[in-house]
């Protein structure tokens, strides 16, 4: 079998606990596959690089442009898989934007966390990179996923595209449209039914990539979230941003009533200042709508439809970092089924 790449960025997964400080480690693949070995003794053989090492708390647009960099140097091709090691904080959006930039993999790209140290009781880090190794070693489907095991136990693959951040209770991941893609059961994978589902063969259907160069993060996407109070005459961008995603309330909706309050207001303040402006998630926008929603359509937002922030804010990022003009098509089209469905608007 050929190698399996495993590129390391640091996270929990990556780091030690001194004196109940966790930081990240100067040398964490040796830990990594060491425990590997010494729990499975297994003779995988495997390839390591490190473009980074930082907690993803405080990844940047500045790392995702040195980690794209990186893996766009790869040829996929030699190796049976790639294991990327992250943080949890933010895995899911680094998880977004590596499904939809390198979707076009023609072998299985796993992304893995680990929601304590290695060696720590109750860490799952180490199972969740030997599901990840069990995974590729299928060779069933190609793309981009990301496989954490929760709670009770199960080992849940995620569509790169839609695994939501971890709430900050019992740290749990969720798939957006309430159901992960499928999950990893004694060395097998078992997909979920859904409608709303790839199947196994448009999975290994040959996807284009969707830049010709590694996309170099430099503009900005200012993403907000709605709340009772939230007080749109506190923004003044001294940078003005290539664009705003302002994520809705699950009906689709903001405030639009009383100035300082008033979404339509502050769009009109971005319209004058030539921000493009984008809302989501919609389920749709033909057909019986809130009048606040109704609102904020007719008042010109872009709308994208059934796609998670993190999803939402990735794409945008990308398309505005491409050397070339985001059009219409360029937000309805779906590149990683990051949309659960798709409307002509």
């Amino acid at each position: 079998m050929k190698k399996i790449l495993v590129v390391l960025t640091g996270g929990t997964i990556g780091s030690r606990v001194e004196k109940e400080i966790i930081n990240v480690r100067e040398q964490s693949a040796p830990v990594l596959l060491e425990m590997y070995q010494a729990q499975f003794g297994e003779d995988d053989v495997f390839e390591v690089i490190q473009p980074l090492n930082i907690l993803s708390e405080n990844m940047t647009p500045k790392d995702w442009s040195i980690l794209c960099s990186k893996l766009w140097e790869i040829k996929f091709e030699n190796y049976a898989g790639v294991i990327l090691t992250h943080g949890s904080d933010t895995l899911s959006y680094t998880s977004a934007m590596i499904g939809m930039l390198f979707h076009y993999a023609p072998v299985p790209v796993v992304l893995v966390a680990s929601n304590y140290a290695l060696g720590e009781k109750g860490s799952n880090g180490l199972n969740n990179f030997k599901q990840a190794v069990d995974f590729i070693r299928l060779q069933t489907v190609r793309g981009v996923f990301t496989i954490y095991q929760n709670d009770a136990g199960e080992n849940q693959v995620f569509l790169a595209t839609r695994i939501q951040e971890a709430e900050p209770y019992q740290d749990q991941f969720q798939a957006f449209g309430g159901k992960p893609f499928g999950k990893m059961e004694k060395g097998k994978l078992i997909p979920f039914a859904g409608s709303f589902q790839p199947s196994l063969q448009e999975l290994c259907a040959k996807q284009d990539k969707i830049t010709e160069e590694p996309v170099q993060f430099k503009k900005k996407v200012v993403v907000i979230r709605p709340y009772p109070g939230l007080d749109y005459h506190m923004f003044h961008f001294e940078k003005k941003p290539a664009a705003i995603l302002h994520y809705l309330y699950h009906s689709a909706t903001a405030c639009t009533e009383r100035e300082e309050y008033n979404l339509l207001s502050f769009m009109e303040r971005c319209r004058e200042q030539e921000i493009d402006f984008y809302t989501a998630s919609y389920k749709e926008t033909n057909g019986k709508k809130y009048v606040t929603a109704d609102k904020i359509l007719k008042a010109g937002a872009h709308p994208l439809l059934n796609i998670s922030l993190e999803a939402a804010y990735a794409k945008l990022m990308i398309l505005y970092n491409r050397n070339k003009a985001v059009t219409k098509e360029d937000i309805m089209k779906n590149f990683y089924f990051e949309s659960l469905q798709k409307e002509s608007v």
